[in-house]
């Protein structure tokens, strides 16, 4: 390299941070935070929230929100010896098809050297919110989307006419929960739909708890199998538990699958998951595991926690 070659590298300065922003005004009493100036539009734009097992990108949509959601043990197929004991052979092919300069049919000899395709992760379901029509209206220059780095909480905030709405969203880890807030700062001003779906074979019903029970599986092979020919994959159940507060607040149920809630003051929706994942070795039908029951008693054992207590570390 020659001395007109080197360059001089500098720290970032101010100017040169791309939206979106870290903000640190303040060590001692500002919190650092990741901000956005609108809902995301792509699914890189979403914020990530998680607790090491389950996980949630949160889009911040108006009127209507999605939370896609992830468990870490959710993958199609099941164990299995997923190596080629022909490769040493069509390994020898493809290298005497190069050697004698056949090109194309050493490449397409080469697809002998593969074993079996290996299996792909899965998503959980997604959380479903969807909003009044006046929250089409909403003013553009009173939303606002962060992450706050220092709680591990996204936060959304828009107003609609004089009522200002805030979601938030956060993972537990102790408690093993996705918890969301909802409030509006008007007594029964906030009404919303909610419901828990998911790309997974799977069906939902409603306990008659305020709460909705999504049981699915996986695929038992990555590929559409025979149908004489399909293990069984790993069974999965989320279940979402709706509270509300406010003296008007009431909650319907709509179709068995979701709930519809009016003139409440706020919301608070809990999420936990489960499956019949055991380790890498067993496969899905020896599990002995009952994710359903698995997803109700973690419920039933945080579900009069207070925001406070779920928000400890």
């Amino acid at each position: 390299m020659e001395d007109g070659d080197w360059v001089l590298v500098r720290p970032p300065a101010e100017k040169d941070l791309w939206t979106p922003s870290l903000v640190k005004e303040d060590e001692s009493s500002k919190p650092l935070k990741v901000t956005f100036g609108g809902p995301a539009k792509f699914w890189t734009d979403a914020i990530p929230i998680g607790n090491g097992r389950l996980g949630a990108m949160v889009w911040g949509g108006v009127p209507s929100e999605t939370l896609q959601l992830n468990e870490d043990t959710l993958w199609a197929g099941t164990p299995g010896n997923y190596t080629n004991p022909n490769a040493p052979q069509a390994l020898t092919e493809v290298r005497k098809l190069v050697d004698d300069g056949k090109y194309v049919e050493a490449t397409e000899a080469a697809v002998k050297l593969s074993g079996d395709p290996s299996d792909v992760y899965q998503l959980l379901g997604d959380i479903n919110l969807e909003f009044e029509d006046s929250h089409l209206k909403y003013a553009e220059e009173t939303y606002s989307r962060e992450l706050d780095l220092d709680t591990a909480t996204a936060r959304i905030k828009y107003s609609v006419g004089d009522v200002e709405y805030t979601r938030e969203h956060f993972a537990s880890n102790p408690d093993q929960v996705i918890v969301t807030k909802i409030s509006a700062s008007k007594s029964g001003s906030l009404s919303f739909t909610v419901s828990l779906d998911s790309k997974m074979h799977h069906g939902s019903h409603l306990n008659g708890k305020n709460q909705i029970i999504l049981e699915g599986s996986c695929p038992g092979r990555r590929i559409a199998p025979k149908y004489n020919d399909n293990p069984e994959g790993i069974q999965f159940t989320a279940v979402l538990d709706l509270q509300i507060s406010g003296d008007k607040g009431v909650i319907h149920a709509l179709d068995d699958k979701k709930f519809r809630v009016e003139e409440a003051d706020s919301a608070v929706l809990l999420l936990v998951a489960s499956s019949s994942f055991k380790d890498a070795f067993t496969k899905p039908s020896d599990s002995k595991r009952n994710p359903t029951s698995e997803s109700l008693t973690a419920l039933n054992s945080i579900r009069n926690f207070s925001l406070r207590a779920l928000r400890a570390y």
